[in-house]
């Protein structure tokens, strides 16, 4: 009994995803990209309950957010900001609601965060041949395609 209802909450150990793998490495591919766009200072973004948080400022209601509206993202051309937001949407439909940069060179994106786990976060980054969590800290969990999922220090 507590296996069924272990498995239909689903394990935050394995990658499970509602689109297809390509659509998400895609859409995590983009959205690195503009990352590395972002101003240094600008160093955690979340999309979670339709609510964007740059750093520690929340601009609410995503959905209907103009790129005018967040000053981080001024210096984004209109088309960068689309693509953004489309990707955000897709990446917080298959549970990655955030992400962030590391000191060991890659982005970070957070998956299934549960409240109250800080130390116990779960990460996917994208490997495409030279991503290596040696010396990082960082336990690997999971793979599917060249999508790694790891689990916080």
């Amino acid at each position: 009994m507590i296996a069924i209802i272990l498995n239909s909450c689903g394990n935050r150990n394995f990658i499970e995803l509602k689109d297809n793998v390509a659509s998400v490495e895609k859409s995590i591919l983009q959205v690195d990209s503009i990352f590395r766009k972002f101003d240094d200072s600008v160093s955690l973004v979340f999309v979670k309950d339709n609510q964007l948080n740059i750093n520690q400022t929340n601009y609410n209601n995503f959905n209907s957010l103009t790129q005018e509206q967040v000053p981080e993202l001024g210096h984004l051309d209109s088309s960068d900001w689309q693509l953004l937001k489309t990707n955000l949407t897709l990446l917080q439909r298959n549970n990655i609601i955030g992400f962030s940069s590391t000191r060991y060179g890659f982005t970070r994106f957070i998956y299934k965060d549960e409240p109250g786990e800080a130390y116990m976060n779960r990460y996917i980054a994208l490997d495409n041949g030279n991503l290596s969590l040696d010396h990082t800290g960082y336990k690997l969990l999971d793979r599917k395609s060249n999508l790694v999922l790891f689990s916080g220090r």
